[in-house]
Parts: structure tokens; C-alpha cells; sequence
């Protein structure tokens, strides 16, 4: 259970100093160090612009990332990225190179991340540092259902499975010993999975729903044992966003059963638009000590929502799954460097209605 009312996903808007100072250091202009420097300023303004705006867990925006998941897969020993252009745009994609395991004895970016901002919320009391990592899963949707890459030397399946697992375990552990205490683990691989386009996609590889399914729930629950006690693990999952579009079409009636078996704390889901459906499919989680958090405020759309309506659609929430809800916005506002195509100003401003309305609410 999330002892939560409102939350927000995680990313925001990267601001012009780090985007200048990425380009500069992808030019070779400046150095890693004066890039993290940079990064650092920026981190700390944000933290307090959050706490300012009555947040009280708080992210680093992601402001050190390229993609909202692989810099957290290139964490582990065994998983590498190839780079494309894909429909006039730049994009990378994972795969598996070897045995795949994480190292805690060896420098970690993601968890040099994570001090920063835990020192950082340390300042505010009341504040907690949430950080946020990609799932399990997407290395299974890289590897294999991206590109294709079937034959392992080193992997069945089943082996895979277990050892994507225990790579997250002793990521969990490690994330736990530097003082993380609330996790949230984005996973829009699900979404992939409702997709009548992707789903064809992978019959003409030969899979089938069924059995990605199974792979994901099966891999998802792994990877949460031995967890500690005191650990709070939520998950979010949307039908993507790059540069503020949607990636996938479909309803969640056929996948919510499955990732309802998953021992997550919470579930994050978007529900911004008619695309999403109705929220039938998660009484599932009705009586379950699991929080669904209900994404009702768009982050790629400019347009305001209001409270009355995010009342009406949290009280049809309520309905269905019970009093175990929160309220949040449906992803974060930039899953990539680039952003969405909305402004600052806006940002907040929905920053400011989502705290508003969870008041409201309350």
C-alpha cells in the first residue's frame, strides 16, 4: 500500500542549461565533470521547485538521462545498446551481449544519481527521494521483440528470466543499502502487449500474447523477491511517450489481470484520454492492500483539465477499485531529453492542479 494521495511520475521538462551543456559535452566542448556540474544546479533547483510546489517525494527529473529506461539497463553487465535512425528520428536499442548480472562493487551513474538527489531532499524535512528505474521487462521487449535477437548463446528463456531477476534483486539491494525506501519501476511493456500493430509484429516472429505475458508477469515477480521489508516498489506503465506522443492503442482488459499478480505497492496507470478505456479492469485490485494511482492530468497535452472533472472521473475510480486510490499525472513530462511539446509554465501549472485537486479530493 502507498501512503499517498497524489504523486507525479517522475521526469520533467530538461531545462536550457543542460541541454546546452549535453550537446556541448557530446561535442567534446566540456567534460563529464563540468556536465554533472551543471546537471547538479539544476537537480537542486528543481528539488526545491518541487517542495515548493507541495510535493513530497521528489525525483531528479531524470535531468542526468538520455531515454527514460536505458541508462538504468546499461547498468547491468551483459546488456549493451545499438543505435538507429528510425522514421527521422535518432533512437537506441538495447540487447543482450552476454550473461546478464549487476555489480555492486562497480561505479554506478544511476546510483551516484540517487545519493545526489537523496542529499538533496535531506534538506526539506518531510521529503522523500523517489527514484525511479526502467523494468525488467523491456530488456525481454528490446532483445526480442525489437530487434529480433532469438538466438543467445548463453540463454534459454527460463534462464534469462532468472537471471534478469536477480540482477534487479541485487540492484534493489543496492539502491536499499544507499537509503532508497520508495522505488518505482516504469515498465511500459505491458502496453506493447494491447497494441494490435505490435502484437502482429511479434506473431510474424513467432510469439504469442500469451506466453510474453507469462514471460513479463513471471520475470516482474522475481524480481521483486527478497525485497526489504521497508521498501516501498510501485509500478508505472503507459502507452508511451516520445516527445509527447502515445506509442500504442488499446485497452487494458486483457493485461491488467496479469500485471494485477505482480506484488507491486502501487500501480501507476495513465488515464488521460478516451484511449484509455474504462477503469473496469482494475477491481482487480479491489480489497488488495495494492494502491491504483489513477493518471487522470495529461503531461503532453497544454490544455488544463479541472477539478470537477478529474472529481467526476476519480470518483468512478472509486467505484470500481475502492479507497485504496491516489491521483497522479499519467507519465512524467519528458521520458526523453527532448520533452514534451508543452512549456514550463505549463508544467507547473500542472504540477499546481494535480496538488489542488488531490486536496480537493481529500
Amino acid at each position: 500500500m502507498l501512503n499517498i494521495t497524489y504523486d507525479i511520475v517522475g521526469s520533467f521538462l530538461r531545462p536550457k542549461e543542460i541541454k546546452d551543456a549535453r550537446a556541448q559535452y557530446n561535442s567534446g566542448e566540456i567534460s563529464l565533470p563540468d556536465l554533472r556540474t551543471v546537471e547538479d544546479a539544476a537537480i537542486a533547483d528543481l528539488v526545491a521547485k518541487q517542495v515548493q510546489h507541495g510535493l513530497s517525494m521528489v525525483t531528479d527529473g531524470e535531468f542526468r538521462r538520455r531515454w527514460w529506461h536505458l541508462d538504468w539497463l546499461k547498468e547491468f553487465d551483459g546488456f549493451t545498446t545499438q543505435h538507429l535512425d528510425k522514421a527521422g528520428n535518432h533512437i537506441e536499442l538495447g540487447y543482450i551481449d552476454g550473461k546478464i548480472s549487476y555489480d555492486p562493487g562497480r561505479h554506478h551513474p544511476e546510483i551516484e544519481a540517487y545519493d545526489f538527489l537523496a542529499s538533496e531532499a535531506s534538506k526539506y524535512p518531510g521529503v522523500t527521494a523517489k527514484k525511479c528505474i526502467s523494468g525488467p521487462n523491456m530488456i525481454l521487449v528490446d532483445n526480442y521483440l525489437q530487434l529480433g535477437k532469438q538466438d543467445l548463446p548463453d540463454y534459454n528463456i527460463d534462464l534469462l528470466i532468472d537471471d534478469i531477476a536477480a540482477a534487479y534483486q541485487a540492484a534493489i539491494k543496492d539502491l536499499y543499502a544507499h537509503g532508497c525506501r520508495y522505488l518505482q519501476i516504469d515498465d511500459t511493456s505491458w502496453t506493447y502487449m494491447i497494441d494490435s500493430n505490435f502484437l502482429a509484429k511479434i506473431e510474424s516472429m513467432g510469439f504469442d500474447k500469451t506466453t510474453v505475458l507469462e514471460w513479463f508477469r513471471v520475470v516482474s515477480t522475481k524480481a521483486l523477491e527478497g525485497r526489504p521489508a521497508d521498501m516501498t516498489i510501485a509500478t508505472h506503465f503507459c502507452k508511451g511517450n516520445f516527445k509527447g506522443h502515445h506509442l500504442f492503442e488499446g485497452f487494458y482488459d486483457s493485461v491488467a489481470p496479469v500485471i494485477a499478480q505482480v506484488p507491486y505497492d502501487g500501480f501507476y496507470v495513465e488515464y488521460d484520454d478516451e484511449r484509455s478505456g474504462s477503469f473496469e479492469p482494475w477491481a482487480a485490485l479491489r480489497g488488495t492492500d495494492a494502491t491504483f494511482v489513477a493518471g487522470l492530468i495529461s503531461t503532453k497535452n497544454s490544455e488544463m483539465e479541472t477539478v470537477a472533472d478529474i472529481q467526476r472521473r476519480f470518483d468512478e475510480v472509486r467505484s470500481i477499485v475502492g479507497d485504496n486510490i491516489a491521483l497522479s499525472p499519467q507519465c512524467g513530462f519528458a521520458s526523453v531529453e527532448e520533452g514534451n511539446s508543452i512549456d514550463e509554465a505549463t508544467q507547473w501549472n500542472k504540477i499546481d492542479l494535480l496538488v489542488e485537486a488531490a486536496n480537493a479530493l481529500s
